[in-house]
């Protein structure tokens, strides 16, 4: 670019220019304009090329904040969820108590017959299972939260799945506890 003002200037310092040498002038000048025009073109493009990458990403957050806010949303229903389990389950165990104290109370001297140890042992059993399925829970929780933590554009579709397994184990849970039958 320093020539080509070199050669501009060699022209305009000339004491008697000619028609040919403001031609040439111009020519130059008019060069130099159409290669900072391609040069700006392709500024433009880039440009235009990252605000699309731009765009993109602002719908991805957008998308990903929504997701997040609905996965808010059902991991309190979630939590809601456990603590009535959890509750329901300390009821349970309080009334099995409270069933084996009276056992004891009113029939000290008779052997629980066996309809009744089968009961206890099927209603040991659900708690069990009740309980193992809370600790399930409990893991994969963990494991939500690990993956909502690690790498955001693939971590919500683990964690939606990973949500839809943890109510499908909720509505195992209820299941099993509509079974529990205290008699």
């Amino acid at each position: 670019m320093s020539s080509i003002n070199g050669s501009i200037s060699a022209i305009l310092n000339k004491p008697n220019k000619t028609t040919d040498d403001l031609q040439q002038v111009i020519d130059e000048w008019h060069q130099n304009l159409l290669r900072n025009e391609e040069h700006l073109l392709q500024f433009a493009n880039q440009l235009e090329q990252k605000q699309q990458s731009l765009n993109q990403t602002t719908n991805s957050i957008i998308q990903t904040q929504n997701l997040l806010a609905n996965l808010e949303k059902n991991l309190q229903q979630f939590q809601l969820s456990v603590q009535t389990l959890a509750k329901y389950n300390d009821e349970l165990e309080t009334s099995v108590e409270q069933l084996n104290a009276d056992s004891k109370s009113l029939l000290p001297n008779i052997r629980c017959n066996l309809k009744t140890d089968q009961d206890r042992s099927i209603t040991y059993e659900l708690m069990d299972s009740v309980d193992t399925h809370l600790n399930e829970l409990d893991q994969t929780m963990k494991q939500i939260n690990n993956a909502l933590q690690i790498n955001t554009d693939h971590s919500i579709l683990k964690t939606t799945d990973e949500l839809q397994t943890c109510f499908h184990d909720v509505h195992n849970l209820q299941e099993t506890i509509k079974q529990i039958k205290i008699e």
